[in-house]
C-alpha cells in the first residue's frame, strides 16, 4: 500500500508541476523581479529552513486539523533598520485528517509564495525581533486519500479548487544574523469549494518555522 501510494504521489506531482507550477512563472517572476527593483535594496539577505504546522479545516460542522511539514525559502529586502519586506517559496505538506473522533488518510502538499511587510525591534547586539504581516498566494498540488484500495485524488472526488490566497501574520526573532525563528499564521480568504457546489469551507495554516541566512 505504501508502493502505490508513492508511486501515485510522483505522478500527481508531476502533472501538478507541467499543468500549474510552470504557467505561475509567468505571475512570481515578474513579482519577485518588481520587488527587488522597487526597493532598491542593496543587501538583499537570504534563507533556508524547515518547519511543523497545523493546516486546519473550517466547516460548517466544525474544524479538521492535518498536521504536517514544509521546507521554505526566502528573500528578505531590508529598506532601514525597523523595516523590510520579503518574498518567498515553501513546500507545507500535510499527513492525516482529525475531525471530532474521526481521523482518514488525507494527504496534501501547496506551493506557497508568502509576500510580507516586517517591523523590527532591536533587543540586543546580537538579537532582533520582528512582526510580520501579508498576502500567500497558495496552489494546491496534490490532496489524495489513501484506502485499502489504493490511493485516490480528490480533486477528482470532489469539486475542489487548487488556488487561495491567504492573509496573516505572526512573529520571529533573528539571531547573529544567522539563525530566524518564526511563528505564523494565514488563513484562507476563498473558498476549497468551486462555487455552487454548497458547502464553503476556508482553510486556515499555524506554522512553526526555522531558517539559516546567508
Amino acid at each position: 500500500m505504501v508502493n502505490v501510494f508513492l508511486t501515485f504521489l510522483r505522478k500527481k506531482l508531476y502533472v501538478c508541476t507541467v499543468k500549474h507550477i510552470k504557467p505561475m512563472k509567468k505571475i512570481i517572476l515578474p513579482l519577485v523581479a518588481l520587488l527587488g527593483f522597487t526597493m532598491g535594496a542593496q543587501a538583499q539577505q537570504f534563507s533556508v529552513g524547515a518547519g511543523v504546522n497545523t493546516r486546519i479545516y473550517h466547516l460548517k460542522e466544525g474544524p479538521g486539523t492535518a498536521p504536517g511539514l514544509s521546507l521554505d525559502f526566502e528573500a528578505n529586502f531590508r529598506k532601514t533598520e525597523s523595516f523590510a519586506f520579503s518574498v518567498g517559496a515553501a513546500l507545507t505538506g500535510s499527513a492525516g485528517y482529525h475531525f471530532k473522533k474521526t481521523s482518514m488518510n488525507l494527504g496534501e502538499i501547496y506551493l506557497d509564495i508568502p509576500v510580507r511587510a516586517k517591523y523590527y525591534i532591536p533587543a540586543s547586539s546580537t538579537t532582533e525581533f520582528y512582526l510580520f504581516g501579508g498576502l500567500v498566494p497558495s496552489l494546491a498540488l496534490v490532496s489524495i486519500d489513501a484506502h485499502s484500495n489504493g490511493s485516490t485524488s480528490n480533486f477528482d472526488t470532489y469539486p475542489l479548487t487548487r488556488f487561495d490566497i491567504m492573509l496573516g501574520g505572526g512573529a520571529g526573532a533573528e539571531i547573529s544574523e544567522r539563525v530566524r525563528l518564526t511563528l505564523g499564521y494565514d488563513f484562507g480568504l476563498l473558498s476549497r469549494y468551486k462555487s455552487g457546489a454548497g458547502s464553503s469551507p476556508h482553510t486556515s495554516l499555524v506554522k512553526l518555522a526555522a531558517y539559516y541566512m546567508f
